[in-house]
């Protein structure tokens, strides 16, 4: 699409839908239309490629930017846009409603309608809205078995006998005495306990005192409870923290993990934990799609969000906190002190659920970084075995090609192999002779990789192509050029990825365990010849040997070490500096 191809776009706020055929390909929201979408004309990556293959642009004007916000909310749960980040899916996490009627009751649904009636919520762990239901049920008589709406009965339930329901669908509750009720279970749902927790404290007395004495046993029994809940079920703060939520963030390529954590009264509440995938999806992306989502629902609200940078166009967002919640709600970015550590809290356990969440999908062979590598590089299918090579020598000779094993994104160590190659200084040669006998030799039986590594750039993927045309195979396989990090393709393309991003990571990833693999190879050979030269030396004991080993590594280092800095070292003196040095002069036997 082109710029002259836009309708006439007003400088107001409202909502755009860029569009190709009928299907949306993205909905997006702005205080001026007409800016907005004309930027998307001088933008590059996600925003260019959006308007080029667009083949037409909706918009809808809206009278501020609450209703722009709210209105960019419905279209991208009714479209779906592939270029926007989605972060819910089909489940909706439930709620706890107290309905709007004159003798409420607590029910547990799915939605939040505008019916009147006050949500708490979501709850994104089945477990804790059960635990949280099960204690009001238990400690507040509420009613519980007469539907919703209320409807009438000739007689109470059992829940009635056993003191668990006013019973107001007989006509036995005082509308006063309910009206307290449902005033705590509000109290709970907050998290306001301590105010709770006073206001029975001071009912206990006054019972006690007009020797109420089996009803203050009821409302002690009832403070227990709720203590013991509320010191097990929450993870104590600071109480001067007061209410707020905080949030934090971690991102690996397409994948990241949002978490936000519930403080109220100081203590933290509950903590909600969503995982997104979105290729290009940046960190002010998703959290923006995370708080537009959740927030549209939430409640009750605090008065204050940290978030974990700073957004442009907060302001609907808060306008619509401050209209849903009745008062002004801040949104924060904070720098230092208390509320900064708590961003370093939640950062650092987004961060856990990222690597947990990766761990599984390696498991699972659905490594975000393989589904990227097929379509980077062109795959006819996600590739699960990858295999990785590099040739490596010791002090310029005795070269080694060494090789490593991924297996839907985990290392394979079992399957770890090296080989002493026959070529001499000539790296492009070595690397197709490694390939080969990898291919012929004795290697030959191990599964097929779906990618071959190469350690190296143009020259080393040529060689190992030539290699597989030598052994009859057919293989995808691509370069990592160690200096710049970039991809050389056998047709000699070079693909460069950010360093963040998955794919890369993981070739990276690849190529250092090949690497590590010859060089482990290569100390255990550079030990072998040390102490095969020093035994027989006098003087030279296993003490000794291994001081050398760990202070020179090899016998190169060891011959040019000069007599006096031998004798000088630790446990050394001059005699058996100088049996060193004879030895050393002699020829040695190459092994």
């Amino acid at each position: 699409m082109r710029p002259h191809d836009l309708p006439p776009l007003p400088e107001a706020p409202g909502v755009y839908l860029w569009r190709r055929g009928e299907e949306v390909l993205y909905v997006g929201k702005a205080k001026n239309l007409r800016a907005r979408v004309r930027s998307y004309f001088h933008g590059e990556g996600k925003a260019a490629r959006i308007a080029e293959e667009a083949t037409a642009l909706e918009f809808i004007a809206a009278r501020d930017e609450v209703e722009a916000l709210l209105l960019e909310a419905n279209l991208i749960k009714a479209h779906r846009p592939p270029y926007n980040v989605l972060l819910k899916d089909d489940k909706h996490y439930p709620f706890l409603k107290l309905t709007h009627e004159p003798f409420p009751t607590l029910l547990v649904v799915r939605r939040v309608e505008a019916d009147g009636a006050r949500y708490y919520g979501p709850f994104p762990e089945a477990g804790a809205l059960r635990r949280i239901k099960t204690l009001i049920d238990r400690l507040f008589p509420l009613r519980k078995n007469s539907g919703y709406p209320m409807r009438k009965r000739r007689y109470p339930c059992l829940n009635h006998s056993m003191g668990r329901c006013l019973a107001p669908c007989v006509g036995l509750a005082d509308p006063k005495a309910y009206g307290e009720v449902v005033r705590q279970v509000e109290a709970v749902l907050e998290g306001k306990v301590d105010g709770l927790l006073r206001g029975l404290e001071a009912k206990m007395r006054e019972a006690a005192q007009r020797l109420e004495f089996e009803r203050a046993a009821e409302i002690r029994d009832q403070m227990e409870a709720l203590r013991a809940f509320f010191s097990t079920a929450q993870q104590a703060f600071d109480p001067e923290i007061g209410d707020l939520d905080f949030l934090g963030l971690a991102q690996a390529g397409p994948l990241a993990v949002v978490q936000l954590y519930q403080v109220r009264s100081g203590r933290i509440l509950g903590r909600i934990s969503r995982v997104v995938e979105k290729e290009e999806a940046s960190p002010e992306e998703i959290l923006w799609a995370f708080l537009r989502d959740y927030y549209l629902e939430a409640s009750p609200l605090p008065p204050l969000v940290l978030l974990p940078f700073p957004l442009e166009d907060l302001e609907g967002l808060a306008a619509l906190l401050h209209r849903r919640a009745g008062r002004r709600v801040e949104l924060r970015v904070p720098q230092r002190g208390e509320k900064a550590r708590l961003l370093e809290l939640a950062e650092k356990n987004a961060r856990l659920v990222l690597e947990t969440e990766l761990k599984q999908r390696e498991r699972r062979g659905d490594h975000p970084a393989l589904k990227a590598l097929q379509e980077i590089l062109g795959l006819s299918q996600r590739p699960y075995r990858l295999e990785g090579y590099d040739v490596s020598h010791l002090q310029g000779e005795a070269r080694v090609f060494s090789m490593a094993v991924l297996e839907g994104g985990r290392a394979k160590r079992a399957e770890y192999r090296r080989m002493r190659l026959k070529a001499g200084n000539d790296d492009y040669a070595a690397m197709e002779e490694g390939v080969y006998r990898r291919f012929t030799g004795s290697l030959k039986d191990l599964p097929l990789p779906d990618l071959l590594l190469i350690d190296g750039g143009l020259g080393q993927v040529r060689a190992a192509a030539r290699a597989l045309e030598r052994a009859g195979l057919s293989l995808p396989l691509v370069g990592l050029a160690k200096k710049e990090e970039v991809l050389i393709t056998q047709e000699g393309r070079e693909i460069r990825l950010p360093l963040t991003h998955p794919a890369l990571q993981l070739l990276i990833h690849l190529r250092d365990e090949a690497h590590q693999n010859g060089l482990r190879y290569h100390q255990k050979r550079r030990s072998q010849e040390l102490f095969q030269v020093l035994a027989g030396i006098p003087g030279i004991g296993e003490t000794r040997k291994r001081l050398l080993l760990e202070r020179y590594g090899g016998l190169k280092a060891l011959r040019e070490a000069p007599l006096e800095e031998l004798a000088r070292l630790p446990g050394m003196n001059r005699k058996v500096a100088e049996a060193l040095k004879a030895a050393l002069d002699a020829p040695v036997k190459e092994t």
